[in-house]
């Protein structure tokens, strides 16, 4: 039996809050053993701006990073980081649907530095409903090869808020890729 993944660690800003923490095992048979630890954290300071504002409890910008280890240990190839990747960012699409965001659509990629690699993070163009309205949002995911694992990150944010809320879209994008590039 393989030892447990340990979770990833990802620098947050002090507003933030870590809002679920799970470990899994999405795929295991007698020869290949995948395992993967998952945190996701929340702007708490926006919920609660959002909740004031809307006398609704929910909020659009988050971040998770995950660990995924492979069982026995496969070296990062091409092929297996893309196998990790697409099957990850499908799982990512489904986590942004049921957190209620609707016609969620790959819009393009993008490359960003981590360490001393450039990884490619996918961009997602979202929709998320609130009373009348319907509000754009953006996403971003990638995967990477660490060490002997895979590091997953990814996170939403809104493009505009309702009820003239202040909101530079800007600054949060810039905080999403900082937090990505500091998962470990």
């Amino acid at each position: 039996m393989s030892a447990a993944v340990p979770p990833p660690e990802v620098d947050v800003p002090e507003s933030w809050r870590l809002v679920s923490e799970e470990t899994a095992t999405p795929f295991d048979v007698r020869v290949v053993t995948i395992k993967a630890a998952t945190r996701i954290y929340e702007d708490a300071d926006l919920r609660e701006r959002l909740a004031a504002a809307t006398g609704t409890e929910t909020t659009w910008r988050f971040v998770f990073a995950s660990r995924v280890r492979i069982r026995p240990a496969q070296p990062a190839s091409r092929a297996l980081t893309e196998l990790v990747s697409d099957r990850a960012s499908s799982a990512f699409v489904d986590v942004l649907e049921a957190r209620g965001f609707s016609a969620v659509d790959r819009a393009d990629t993008h490359r960003f530095a981590v360490g001393g690699d450039d990884v490619e993070a996918t961009r997602y163009r979202a929709r998320v409903s609130l009373d009348d309205r319907d509000l754009p949002v953006e996403a971003y995911f990638a995967a990477w090869p660490a060490d002997e694992e895979y590091l997953l990150g990814g996170g939403a944010y809104p493009l505009s808020l309702p009820a003239g809320e202040p909101f530079d879209r800007g600054a949060a994008r810039e905080e999403l890729f900082g937090m990505l590039r500091s998962i470990r």
